[in-house]
């Protein structure tokens, strides 16, 4: 059975220490310094701790013919391909998110996972569903 497992983005984990820096900055300038320390001390550690979790395949994402299989902080969850109506491989510039659409309308979205058009055509294949054009039509 073929599997896909989809790595962790590193731009994205980036961008969110980026982010969190930012805010820390802002918060001191606002003259929120100890509230700022707090929670940027616990803002890394929570990023510092999913990316533990990922290197140590504690956190995963998983699509074969099956479905998709990921596990969040505690709990693994599943996906079944008959559940599944289309992928889409949204784009933020350099930041490449896979969202799921099923067919109950809900939508799944993995920011931190990495996954490039070859992976994403492959998983569609695997899975037997359309790759949905939704985010190429809305930043053209």
């Amino acid at each position: 059975m073929r599997t896909i497992d989809l790595d962790i983005s590193w731009f994205a984990v980036l961008a969110t220490v980026c982010g969190i820096s930012l805010c820390y900055v802002m918060m001191n300038f606002m003259a929120l310094n100890g509230v700022a320390s707090s929670l940027m001390v616990l803002s890394l550690a929570s990023v510092g701790l999913i990316v533990l979790l990922t290197l140590t395949n504690k956190r995963f994402v998983h699509i074969d013919k099956a479905g998709i299989c990921y596990r969040t902080w505690v709990k693994i969850r599943y996906v079944h391909a008959d559940e599944i109506s289309s992928l889409e491989l949204q784009k933020l510039g350099p930041l490449r998110c896979l969202k799921v659409t099923l067919k109950n309308s809900r939508r799944l979205s993995f920011p931190y996972w990495s996954i490039d058009n070859d992976e994403l055509s492959r998983a569609a294949q695997i899975l037997s569903v359309p790759i949905s054009e939704k985010g190429h039509h809305a930043s053209a």
